[in-house]
């Protein structure tokens, strides 16, 4: 499998977030490619800082140091990526594979919020990838939950998500639809639907705007997107737990839950026993890293799922017993499941944000169970393509504080609770990568 990145000159974007990292860290240590271009807003030493922060300094010093790593000073947000017309004739004349892993994660903005650095950064790589006379492949890292407006629409509890795109109500012509969120804002297929987050809606138009636009030109093959679910920490790769912590949403809903005082959290959903019927998908970094490179070599075109699978979620009562390992009020906190909408403002403000933690999502990765039995046991022992249920806070305490601490500037009661209850949190036995022997 790893043959197929011989020699290949690769262009990553958000090769300075969470899977970007852990994506330009594999392609450095696990494949032959000839130049892996990283776009990072003020270059190398923002990029080489970055990723100081979240792993061992000799590691990103041997990444650093790779003559095959080539970052440019860019922005995926300005045309033709703010690059000089030299840095772009080189892209241009040595791309042949593009991974655009570059998105906006807000989930509490506005549709036109996300929009650019969503929709229309993706339509810019699109156009970057087509002057490329040597592209291979275009890899686009969309989300599972870039239809979790089936949710609303579904009597069942156990939502089925399939590997394959699904289109909406209200949508006539995608390019008319993109059009309307440029001139208003919104379009009428969005306002059809019951989206958790804007950033969902812009991540299903985006899938179903390169689709099009690769179908045009007769190249539908070239296109592989890629839907992670929650993304978590690590099982292997770079270095086993390896984690940004304000990039793992069920880190932060664990220190979030830990710092609430109250013994009772609003959570709004449809479900008839949700203490039975709630699940969340988390996957490791690694596994969805892992998925896209195998899927991406071995030909794959389409969508594939990321995902961690109906039998490794994490529900209702693992995370209760996990969020008591940590928590340190003297009364529990136990949830008050509310008969409403996922934006209803009736729910506690995390809810409303992390909307999708009183529902269950079924993703199917039937691909990559198929894939799998394609490869051979040597391959199988260097990819890490499934993840096992693996949810356990106590290698999260050094992430959980650093979570808190965020909170803790930012509030004086956040504070207070911290300095109180957490002092010692991630201080008794360091999990840090500080800690790891690599």
């Amino acid at each position: 499998m790893w043959e197929y990145y011989n020699g290949k000159s690769i262009l990553v974007t958000g090769g300075s977030g969470f899977l970007g990292t852990a994506l330009v860290h594999r392609l450095l240590t696990s494949t032959s490619v000839s130049r892996i271009y990283v776009v990072c807003r003020g270059g190398a030493k923002k990029l080489e800082a970055r990723w100081k922060e979240w792993m061992p300094s000799d590691t990103v010093r041997r990444m650093c140091d790779s003559s095959r790593l080539v970052v440019l000073d860019g922005d995926i947000l300005l045309s033709n990526l703010g690059l000089s017309k030299f840095d772009l004739d080189i892209l241009r004349r040595d791309t042949e594979i593009v991974i655009h892993a570059a998105s906006s994660i807000n989930l509490g903005k506005r549709l036109d919020g996300v929009f650019n650095s969503i929709v229309e950064a993706s339509q810019r790589m699109f156009s970057l990838a087509l002057s490329c006379p040597n592209l291979d492949r275009f890899v686009y890292v969309s989300t599972a939950y870039s239809n979790a407006h089936l949710y609303s629409q579904s009597p069942g509890s156990d939502i089925q998500v399939e590997e394959k795109i699904y289109y909406l109500k209200g949508e006539s012509d995608v390019l008319e639809e993109l059009d309307q969120v440029r001139k208003y804002g919104t379009s009428k297929a969005y306002q059809k639907e019951n989206f958790p987050w804007s950033y969902a809606y812009a991540k299903n138009l985006t899938e179903r705007l390169l689709l099009h636009r690769f179908s045009e030109i007769g190249a539908k093959e070239k296109l592989l997107i890629v839907r992670p679910s929650i993304i978590g920490p690590s099982l292997r790769l770079p270095f086993p737990g390896y984690i940004m912590p304000m990039s793992s949403p069920c880190t932060m809903g664990v220190a979030i839950a830990s710092l609430y005082p109250l013994r009772t959290l609003k959570i709004a959903t449809k479900m008839a026993e949700p203490e039975l019927d709630v699940h969340v998908d988390e996957v490791p970094v690694d596994v969805v890293v892992d998925r896209l490179l195998c899927h991406l070599a071995m030909g794959t075109y389409g969508c594939i799922h990321a995902v961690s699978g109906v039998d490794s979620r994490i529900d209702y009562k693992c995370f209760i017993e996990n969020l008591r390992i940590v928590r340190r009020f003297p009364w529990g906190v136990w949830p008050v499941w509310l008969k409403e909408d996922w934006k209803s403002r009736k729910q506690f403000w995390a809810s409303r944000i992390y909307a999708i933690i009183g529902v269950s999502f079924a993703f199917s990765d039937g691909k990559t169970i198929a894939l799998s039995n394609r490869l051979s046991d040597q391959e199988k022992l260097d990819l890490q393509l499934f993840s096992g249920c693996n949810f356990d806070v106590t290698s999260r305490a050094e992430s959980i504080r650093y979570i808190m601490d965020q909170f803790a500037a930012q509030s004086w009661l956040a504070w207070i609770v911290v300095w109180l209850l957490y002092s010692d949190l991630g201080k008794e036995k360091s999990h840090h990568w500080r800690s790891v022997k690599l």
